[in-house]
C-alpha cells in the first residue's frame, strides 16, 4: 500500500477524534460545549478534507490503488457532508 493512502487513512482516524469531541459536546452543559462543538467540526473536517485530497492525489499516482482511493474520496466527501449537516442542524 503506498504512502500516500496511509496517510490518508490516518487523516481518517484525525476524522474520528473530532467526531469524539463533537459527541463529547452533545453531552456535555454550559459554555464548554461551544468550545468542544468547535474544536470538534474544525478537526473533523481538516481530517475529511485532508483524507480527500490524498486519495485524490494517490489515485492519479497509483493506477493499481485507483478503485480503493476513489472509495476511500466517495466515503471522505459523504462524511463530510454529513458533519455539514449535523452542524447545521446542532
Amino acid at each position: 500500500m503506498p504512502w500516500i493512502l496511509r496517510f490518508a487513512i490516518g487523516s481518517l482516524f484525525v476524522f474520528v477524534i473530532g467526531a469524539v469531541m463533537i459527541a463529547w459536546a452533545c453531552m456535555s452543559t454550559g459554555w464548554e460545549t461551544l468550545n468542544w462543538f468547535a474544536w470538534g467540526c474544525v478537526t473533523a473536517g481538516a481530517g475529511l478534507i485532508g483524507a480527500a485530497l490524498l486519495a485524490m492525489v494517490s489515485a492519479v499516482i497509483y493506477q493499481g490503488w485507483r478503485r480503493f482511493s476513489l472509495a476511500l474520496m466517495s466515503a471522505s466527501v459523504l462524511l463530510f457532508l454529513a458533519l455539514l449537516i449535523f452542524a447545521k442542524f446542532a
